[in-house]
């Protein structure tokens, strides 16, 4: 999952290095504006916002943000959470203030809830028939199979999922996977790709478990039910 922080104080930047430790990928803005700008042209499942912004205040930045992206998940960073305070944000569209210093492991735990929960999906695991992601874990099944996969391997895969079946571009893959950072050539999400469909054939999962459409991107189809009988019945 990628994150988009306002990282204007010491106080954030810890807060980026814990949550990068716990698998995210983090994009920094300065300020306010470059936040808005970010978060209109790039893929971010949520965004952490500090409230000592140089150039707006933080409930503003929280109205337009959620003005523009009514499903983005949107944090207030806060080292003191009061009453008044989370009152405050949340009535301007915030989904939760987080008190940090805090444990990070917790806190990754609300931001992938959030996120999977702002996709549409009440529990950490998608399925797609056989095929099972676990937002939690952060593991990849085909069955009783585990799929290992590199971190970009497993960001795709996340990313395609939380998609619920809808078709992902190639784009829309490299602003989630690089975001602006040494962005390599588009052609590596095909490389990507056939090094995933590779390892889930390796197991027997069907071809069109990861599907392309010419010329739009792809997706993995949702669906709960399982399809591979012989998998199934095994």
């Amino acid at each position: 999952m990628r994150l988009l922080v306002t990282d204007t104080t010491w106080n954030i930047a810890g807060l980026s290095h814990a949550l990068l430790k716990q698998g995210f990928y983090v994009t920094e803005a300065a300020n306010a504006e470059e936040t808005l700008e970010y978060a209109s042209t790039a893929e971010q499942d949520a965004v952490l916002i500090d409230p000592d912004l140089p150039d707006m205040s933080a409930a503003q930045l929280v109205s337009k943000l959620r003005m523009a992206h009514p499903k983005l998940v949107i944090c207030i960073v806060s080292r003191r959470d009061t009453q008044a305070i989370r009152a405050e944000f949340l009535t301007r569209g915030a989904d939760d203030v987080i008190e940090w210093p805090n444990k990070a492991p917790e806190i990754a735990s609300r931001l992938r809830a959030y996120v999977r929960r702002a996709a549409g999906f009440c529990m950490p695991v998608i399925q797609s028939g056989l095929l099972q992601l676990d937002l939690s874990a952060m593991t990849l099944h085909y069955g009783d199979m585990p799929i290992h996969l590199t971190r970009v391997e497993y960001e795709m895969i996340e990313m395609l999922m939380l998609r619920n079946g809808a078709i992902v571009t190639r784009d829309q893959i490299m602003m989630q996977l690089y975001a602006w950072q040494d962005e390599p050539d588009p052609k590596i999400i095909d490389v990507y790709t056939c090094r995933i469909r590779a390892k889930l054939a390796a197991i027997g999962a069907p071809d069109d478990v990861i599907v392309t459409s010419f010329g739009q991107g792809i997706r993995i189809p949702i669906y709960s039910a399982p399809r591979d009988t012989k998998t199934a019945a095994a």
